[in-house]
């Protein structure tokens, strides 16, 4: 369900506010320690497209303050924010209007009617809480447990709960994540943090209502198994590409190996994590990494990507064309050809932007090919991987580059095709067709 243009260009321009109010909050003197308006902004941008890109290292340049107002706009940015709103709303007993209603549906891609929305925005609010405080339990207690104190363990603990819910890995250690590596409580938790969030809400809520309905819509059943075949695959390349590489797996013992292999097979679908230095990773490996980054999460999620539903109806439309078949099915349902049409234009948009947008870093940057295309990746499926030197490559960019960057992380939080609705006029129906002719294609 794409929004209509009206729809689209107030979601697009509701994002764009709360970025203009983050940036300023970011630079209120008792949130940060010297940040400059262009990192607020990029960091702000950053932070509501769940991105995690950093221009500057939060566990330095922002106090705690700035640290509990960056994971805010994390948490706004990635339940979305007309459903923030609304659960404000009902909370307070204020009555939400027919368009406000409208818009709720649109940003959650619902068939539900208006009225009935509301449940769905509830149930995605008691789902975020009951995932993010299970994993927010887990973290806190091991922090305990590794020697932090109380009011730092839980500061730790929520910070990162809420980012990898929302698939946004910002660091908040000082020494990063390097520390945890062989943690089975930490990285289990984060994984299961980032899978949850990266399922995306419609999912989420079938699964919650599934001990009722006892069904799987055909979306959760996609979803569900794309997600595992890819988190598997990205595991498993890791583990055999990088197992012998002194520089990220070789040498450490058997369980970190593991550990490592399965977050950074899981982080790269838009979450942003990162327990080895991705510089030292093999070209392989990063190869591997970039695709899956590109495909990101599921809809509707708190994750960027062309969407792992369309990777499999590309998978489908091939293997129909293989088969000789004129219908796309899957799990015994059919696939509309409107729905064909739009995964084919979101992939086509999100090629161009992600190759238009990796030439326009290397001429304003001179940054080489590969960490550009990884670095323009990363952005638009909203993951925050960087091969560049710590806090990443976007810190050592000029304005242009940060300003290029932040209008891919835009495009990927919202969609590309969301984002090219807002700027358009809806075209007045035709009562008229033309002569169908084929043309040859390959």
């Amino acid at each position: 369900m794409l929004p209509r243009p009206s729809a689209a260009r107030a979601i697009a321009l509701a994002f764009a506010a709360l970025i203009a109010a983050g940036t300023g909050l970011l630079k209120l003197p008792a949130a940060n320690n010297g940040l400059s308006w262009e990192d607020a902004l990029f960091m702000s941008v950053s932070a509501v497209t769940v991105t995690s890109l950093q221009s500057v290292d939060p566990a330095t340049a922002l106090t705690p303050l700035g640290q509990a107002l960056l994971a805010g706009l994390v948490q706004v940015g990635g339940l979305g924010i007309m459903t923030v709103t609304t659960v404000a709303a009902l909370l307070v007993g204020y009555r939400l209007g027919f368009r406000e209603l409208l818009l709720l549906r649109e940003e959650l891609a619902s068939p539900e009617a208006p009225r009935n929305v509301l449940r769905l925005a509830g149930q995605v609010a008691l789902i975020t809480a009951l995932v993010e405080l299970s994993g927010l339990l887990v973290l806190a207690g091991r922090f305990l447990l590794l020697g932090y104190g109380p009011a730092e363990a839980l500061g730790y603990a929520t910070f990162n709960a809420i980012a990898a819910f929302c698939n946004a890995g910002f660091n908040v250690f000082e020494e990063g994540l390097s520390p945890f590596a062989g943690d089975w409580a930490v990285n289990l938790a984060l994984v299961y943090l980032i899978v949850a969030g990266g399922l995306g809400f419609p999912v989420l809520a079938n699964l919650y209502r599934y001990r009722r309905m006892r069904r799987l819509t055909l979306q959760s059943r996609l979803v569900l198994t794309t997600s595992a075949l890819l988190v598997a695959a990205g595991a498993l390349s890791v583990a055999l590409l990088e197992w012998d590489n002194p520089q990220t797996l070789g040498g450490r013992p058997l369980h970190t190996r593991l550990l490592m292999s399965l977050l950074q097979g899981v982080t790269p679908r838009t979450a942003g994590y990162a327990t080895v230095d991705y510089a030292e990773m093999r070209d392989p490996t990063l190869a591997i990494q970039t695709a899956l980054m590109f495909v990101g999460t599921g809809p509707v999620s708190t994750g960027g990507g062309i969407k792992v539903t369309t990777l499999a109806l590309l998978f489908l439309i091939v293997l129909a064309q293989v088969r000789g078949r004129e219908e796309v099915s899957a799990f015994g349902r059919t696939v509309g050809r409107t729905v064909i049409s739009r995964s084919l234009a979101l992939l086509s948009l999100a090629a161009l932007l992600v190759g238009g947008s990796s030439v326009a870093l290397m001429i304003l940057e001179g940054v080489p090919f590969l960490p550009a295309v990884f670095e323009v990746t990363s952005a638009f499926g909203t993951v925050g991987l960087s091969l560049g030197p710590p806090p990443g490559l976007s810190s050592e960019l000029g304005w242009s580059g940060k300003l290029l960057l932040e209008l891919v992380m835009f495009a990927g939080r919202l969609g590309p095709v969301t984002v090219a609705l807002a700027f358009s006029e809806r075209s007045r129906p035709r009562r008229y067709g033309y002569p169908e002719e084929d043309i040859a294609i390959g």
